[in-house]
């Protein structure tokens, strides 16, 4: 079983690269690409299912919650909250209710509709903002909203798995949403106790010099990232302590962790360009992909079920499709300001579903067989739709963004 191990972990390494190779040449998210070739070695029986297979993937999904909210700046966000509010809140809820009443009216049950709601929240920035830049609109107003209300929308979804997922978890396997309110209660509690320590940590540990930024320090900065990880699984730890995904806990490290703490200067051993390059290699070319690789192994080609999933699949993509441009764009326009041509376009680009929606269906499917095969077909499928649909929409609109006026 040992040989099998080494062996998967092989054909693994393969089929990121490949993913990587064939993202490059078709100019498309290379998610997507992990979850398809993974479906393939799943099929061909080239990756054996395996505990420490799974903590390797459990380890790269929080370096890259980790890396995420590294590119995040904590100011930035709160600036971005005043501004954004609107779109992300707007934009957030009603893809939330298509993905809940869709799994209503296919006959699934509260909790089934709660994950639908929660998978297709979280916006993916990082697609939108490479399509944007392939067409020259990286710098437009529409840009800048779309990035900060994603920020906002991003952590607002995190807030909601935090707050529903522990909820979901404690009515175990019914058909429907069992809520124990003193249960609900120790919840909120504990989310509230999560937040304060957050609050705590980045506001008065992690700036003093005497604090945690030693760990950044020693040895001119040579063990800079080995102090950022002891952070990150700190943070993990904690937050799994209360009941959460680690990965929730290793995003707000990311996004408490400030740049002056980390740049050590250019005489130093390491600088804040070479530690940001070692975790972006980390989470998002060596363990990262492991996850989603992992995940799409899970995709089991079946006839049957195939035609069981294509019509809810076609009613939650097209029904998230529309509510997100509509409201998120109504939104930018009524709330933000923004002009038509950038409402459409902000509406159009809050579309991509983050690497969120894979944890909560890892979570909801692969961890706790809370959600059936066939929904997590449903899910993965619309989700692949939802992405492939931002660059595609987008280059579509430019010719007509750019004749229209301000």
């Amino acid at each position: 079983m040992e040989h099998y191990i080494w062996l998967s972990m092989a054909f693994i390494f393969i089929g990121v690269y490949i993913s990587k190779y064939l993202s490059y040449k078709t100019n498309t998210v290379d998610v997507l690409w992990f979850i398809i070739i993974g479906a393939i070695l799943g099929n061909f029986h080239l990756v054996q299912e395996s505990h420490a297979l799974e903590f390797l993937g459990d380890i790269g999904i929080i370096l890259v919650m980790f890396a995420l909210g590294f590119e995040e700046d904590a100011k930035a966000f709160i600036d971005g909250v005043k501004k954004a509010w609107g779109i992300a809140l707007i934009g957030a809820i009603f893809p939330f209710l298509a993905g809940y009443y869709s799994a209503i009216i296919f006959g699934f049950g509260q909790n089934s509709a709660l994950i639908w709601g929660l998978t297709m929240t979280a916006t993916a920035v990082s697609l939108t903002m490479m399509t944007l830049k392939s067409l020259n609109l990286h710098k437009t107003k529409a840009a800048t909203g779309i990035m900060t209300s994603a920020v906002v929308d991003d952590v607002l979804s995190l807030i909601g798995v935090a707050v529903l997922l522990p909820i979901i978890l404690s009515g175990g396997h019914t058909d429907t949403l069992t809520i124990n309110y003193s249960e609900l209660f120790i919840t909120f509690g504990k989310v509230l106790i999560f937040f304060i320590s957050v609050y705590l940590i980045g506001r008065f540990v992690l700036p003093h010099d005497n604090g945690l930024r030693k760990l950044f320090h020693l040895g001119n900065g040579e063990y800079a990232v080995l102090g950022m990880f002891v952070i990150v699984f700190f943070f993990g730890a904690f937050a799994h302590l209360l009941g959460f995904h680690p990965a929730i806990g290793a995003y707000f490290a990311g996004l408490l962790l400030k740049e002056e703490y980390l740049n050590l200067g250019q005489d130093e051993f390491y600088n804040i360009e070479s530690i940001e390059s070692i975790i972006n290699n980390l989470a998002f070319v060596i363990f990262g992909p492991v996850f989603f690789i992992l995940l799409g192994t899970k995709i089991i080609f079946d006839v049957n079920i195939l035609g069981e999933v294509i019509l809810p699949t076609v009613v939650l993509f097209l029904s998230v499709l529309v509510f997100q441009i509509l409201s998120a764009g109504g939104a930018a326009k009524f709330t933000g300001g923004y002009s038509n041509k950038d409402s459409i376009l902000i509406g159009l680009g809050m579309l991509g579903r983050a690497e969120l929606a894979f944890i909560v269906i890892n979570i909801a499917y692969v961890q706790n067989q809370l959600i059936t095969q066939q929904e997590f077909y449903i899910l993965v499928f619309t989700t692949f739709l939802l992405n492939i649909s931002v660059p595609l929409l987008i280059k579509a609109y430019t010719p007509f963004y750019n004749k229209m006026k301000d």
